[in-house]
């Protein structure tokens, strides 16, 4: 029989290959005769030539009698291996967009990167042009909603741009109708630049008040008096026929006035902006209420609503779990799947033994019916993991053709969700271009304490979310499982003072404003012509970008679409921020891992497959345990009592994932 071929991509395809695993095309099969053996049940006339096939007369597949457990009883999954009709492929794609959900209440992550938008003058370019000038994948949410931040990160630019170019027009007006003066104020702004930053705790400000005021009322004064005295001597020697004092009158007011325009855009600008994370994004506030963004930049606004709530992420670069964090400890296990010895019969050999096949699509629905139990609505509220979410995880390189399945052929955009068929699909063709893992998610959301009918404390938020991705294999009579935890840790401190911040009616909230305006004059003022320049020039660079990428398509046969920054990772700080979140950290990975095992286990036994060399090995994983010390977290392997056999492998390791 000729070797099969995709015919979108010509990669080789196996006999048992529903669609091609590098590029998604369905296989096209050319009509063959009926094999000699006996036809399977459910493959009448009719059917599709690859419905039907032939027995596998080696050892291994003699022994392979229809009394195994899992297989022949009635609503079991055929598998296209061991003799039984494949089922027709689905109608409709294996891949589409994903839906938006409904808005709900801003978590606290999501307020704290909005907030970012305002207070790191970088990260509104970086999300802005990684997200909503491209046309690139989006990774999941964890925690977070994307909308919110993105639209705050326009209405952050928009301000900024409009407080660069008004401040521009006063210095450039100024430099040139009063020059001298212009320099006095920019000394001014440099000297009131050497001010402490304002803390905006809530504390007591009264020395650091006092101090401040002090030093802005003196030092004005001094500069007042020495732009004074300095423009009548210049004024007089300049302009002599205006008289030296109608000239010197006319001059101070032109820098007066200056003063008092720059004075009041960046007051204005300072009250907005705090205005603005007092009001909008508390927790009771509506994060999404903003402006509406120009044409192209909404619908991208909107695709990407959708996209973050998929199950298929391409990545561009080496992390395939992108968005989750930094890897903290990974293992697999590797074992053959051999037939349990039956009673009395004795040890025996493998090869007398059999092969006990499993399907890896029914494994990973016990995994997941089993970690969903942690939040079991039967369980007492207290005991349950509320934060606990369970989904499906498609990953796949960015570069593909852009004739592709993964990439929508009139929005050339990636497709964030895959099908259940192509799922199921790629989670029994672990040799494809996609690699399916199962995703569990714990956000550290403590609950309320109640004692009885009295609230002892009320609910935290760690803002740590703990990831695991669950991958299992079977290929060559051999079963592989694969576990890789992930940790995000918390947002930023420096983002956490919208939860800081004084009410706007207070004396407070408004002579924090005048320092905070005050202190950052001088580079505000300085840097303000370069700012409008590249801020323009960059948005320029935005919409023309988001135009390229559409034609590109007509001229490139790749294209990388491959997501390259989480925003939820851009926004985290570098570590746990106490020792307490660390030990969270281990405890839901130790929780979620144990429960892989103990499932995996009981699995294979319930398979007939010889779970001795497993059992070894999970218990050497468990006893793989991780010591905290300070800040530094070290995995350290204890090995099990009996090492397991040559043939077979664990490993465990910590940061760096297998292959």
């Amino acid at each position: 029989m000729p070797q099969l071929q995709c015919v979108n991509c010509q990669i080789p395809l196996d006999r048992d290959d529903v669609f091609c695993g590098n590029c998604g095309t369905p296989v096209t099969r050319p009509p063959v005769s009926p094999p000699p053996a006996p036809a399977v049940a459910g493959a009448g006339a009719g059917a599709a030539p690859w419905t039907q096939t032939t027995r596998d007369t080696s050892p291994w597949r003699e022994r392979d009698t229809d009394d195994r457990p899992g297989l022949g009883a009635a609503g079991a999954a055929p598998r296209p291996s061991d003799g039984h009709a494949r089922p027709a492929a689905p109608a409709g794609p294996f891949f589409r967009h994903a839906r938006a959900r409904a808005a709900g209440a801003a978590t606290n992550a999501t307020r704290y990167l909005c907030a970012a938008a305002y207070l790191d003058p970088g990260f509104p370019d970086r999300v802005l042009g990684e997200l909503v000038a491209s046309r690139r994948a989006v990774v999941p949410s964890v925690g977070i909603d994307l909308e919110p931040i993105i639209r705050h990160c326009l209405h952050a630019r928009k301000s900024a741009l409009a407080r660069d170019t008004l401040l521009t027009v006063l210095l450039l007006a100024g430099l040139y109708f009063t020059t001298l003066p212009t320099i006095g104020i920019m000394v001014l702004a440099f000297v009131l630049g050497m001010l402490p930053r304002v803390q905006w705790e809530r504390k007591s400000v009264g020395v650091k008040l006092l101090t401040g005021v002090s030093a802005v009322v003196v030092l004005g004064s001094l500069a007042a008096m020495w732009i004074v005295l300095r423009l009548f001597g210049q004024v007089s020697r300049s302009i002599p026929q205006l008289g030296p004092l109608a000239s010197g009158y006319v001059t101070i007011v032109a820098a007066l006035i200056v003063l008092v325009l720059l004075s009041v855009v960046l007051v204005s600008y300072s009250y907005a902006k705090y205005r603005t994370l007092t009001e909008r994004l508390n927790p009771q506030a509506d994060p999404n209420r903003a402006d509406r963004a120009e044409e192209w930049a909404e619908s991208r606004i909107d695709e990407i609503r959708a996209a973050q709530n998929g199950n298929v992420v391409l990545y561009s670069g080496e992390n395939p779990f992108i968005g989750t964090g930094t890897r903290d400890r990974v293992w697999s296990i590797a074992i053959e799947l051999n037939r349990a010895h039956s009673a009395g019969n004795g040890w025996g050999t493998p090869e007398s033994r059999g092969y006990a096949p499993v399907d890896p699509v029914e494994l990973h629905q016990a995994i997941r019916e089993r970690l969903l139990r942690l939040k079991d609505p039967g369980l007492p509220e207290n005991e349950r993991v509320a934060g606990l979410v369970v989904d499906d995880h498609v990953v796949g390189e960015g570069l593909r053709r852009w004739d592709s399945p993964l990439i929508d052929p009139r929005a050339r955009t990636p497709y964030s969700e895959a099908s259940p068929e192509a799922i199921d699909a790629l989670i029994r063709h672990p040799q494809a271009g996609l690699r399916y893992y199962q995703r569990v998610s714990v956000s550290d959301q403590g609950q309320a304490v109640w004692s009885g009918q009295h609230p002892v404390i009320g609910p935290a938020d760690q803002e740590l979310a703990v990831s695991s991705f669950i991958y299992t294999a079977v290929e060559g009579r051999m079963f592989y499982l694969e576990f890789v935890s992930t940790v995000l840790p918390p947002i930023m401190r420096g983002y956490h003072i919208i939860d800081m911040l004084p009410k706007i009616t207070s004396g407070a909230f408004t002579v924090k404003v005048l320092l905070d305006a005050a202190s950052t004059a001088f580079a505000d003022i300085l840097t303000a012509p370069f700012d409008v320049c590249s801020t323009l020039l960059r948005m320029r660079r935005e919409r023309r970008s988001f135009r390229d990428e559409i034609g590109s398509a007509d001229d490139y046969l790749y294209g990388d679409l491959g997501a390259r920054i989480s925003v939820r990772e851009v926004g985290a700080a570098a570590g746990p921020h106490t020792y307490i979140q660390r030990l969270d950290a281990k405890k839901y990975t130790k929780i979620i891992e144990t429960l892989v095992n103990d499932t995996v286990l009981d699995f294979l036994v319930a398979k007939g497959a010889d779970a001795t060399a497993y059992r070894s090995y999970a218990q050497t994983v468990i006893n793989s345990g991780v010591m905290i010390s300070g800040s530094t977290l070290t995995n350290t392997t204890v090995s099990a009592a009996a090492p397991p056999p040559a043939a077979q492998r664990v490993t465990t390791g910590a940061g760096t994932a297998p292959g």
